[in-house]
């Protein structure tokens, strides 16, 4: 029998992460709390209304053009539309940390949504983020390359505290699509509230018309208020198309 004997440092990673969360939250709500007296100038603000009306109008077009494209011929290209769940977990052995994280995503053809749920813990307790990046769009959306860009907002639950979020997220597969790697980065707000990036190989034996199932393994590493945390990751995933 295999057995792994853990002993923390002493120094709680995840409580440091808390305070700091805390910390922010506080600095954030003073400086805040100043009143904001609006003008009166309402003929120059519908001026430049009508300005930015007209610059938008010919990138809706082209952002329909390209959602029509990619629709077009969906039922071949199946991965264009459907629905994505990642289940992972994850643990630093050097300072006995662990980590699990839950993601469901829905495609639409140029246009995604995603929603996450992550769980970082060690002996002080747990510090979890919602994510939801509510609008993706699949800027490449391909069998064997995929790239997509978003944005969305980060709930710090413990803390009761929201963040804007941007990330990236780049796909290739290869061998008949049974291996398949990628790269995402996140960052959170314009402070230091996380950054994010990780790396995954996944392996998928089962692939029928509609449904893929996937084993995976990788590598996550986290700044969440400049505490580094880094994780080695297995998971699995489905596809539904």
């Amino acid at each position: 029998m295999l057995c792994i004997l853990i002993i923390p440092n002493g120094f709680s990673q995840v409580r440091e992460v808390k305070s700091r969360a805390q910390s922010f939250k506080n600095s954030n709500s003073s400086s805040y709390s100043s009143d904001y007296n609006s003008s009166d100038d309402n003929d120059g603000s519908l001026f430049l209304f009508d300005i930015f009306f007209e610059m938008m109008r010919p990138m809706v077009n082209g952002i329909s053009l390209a959602q029509q494209h990619q629709l077009s011929n969906s039922n071949e290209e199946k991965w264009r539309t459907g629905m994505e769940l990642k289940l992972d977990g994850g643990i630093n052995f050097s300072e006995a940390e662990f980590f699990d994280s839950q993601m469901i995503r829905g495609n639409y053809g140029l246009f995604s949504t995603q929603l996450r749920r992550i769980n970082v813990n060690d002996v002080s307790g747990a510090f979890t983020t919602i994510d939801w990046q509510i609008l993706q769009l699949n800027l490449i959306n391909k069998e064997n390359i995929r790239w997509i860009i978003g944005g969305g907002v980060s709930h710090e639950y413990q803390v009761d505290q929201s963040h804007f979020e941007w990330t990236t997220e780049f796909y290739a597969s290869f061998y008949e699509n049974k291996f398949m790697p990628f790269v995402a980065y996140r960052k959170s707000d314009s402070g230091y509230p996380r950054e994010e990036f990780s790396t995954r190989l996944e392996y998928r034996p089962f692939r029928a018309n509609r449904s893929e199932f996937a084993f995976g393994a990788g590598y996550v590493h986290q700044k969440l208020y400049d505490v580094r945390f880094d994780f080695v990751t297995v998971g699995v995933s489905f596809y539904l198309k």
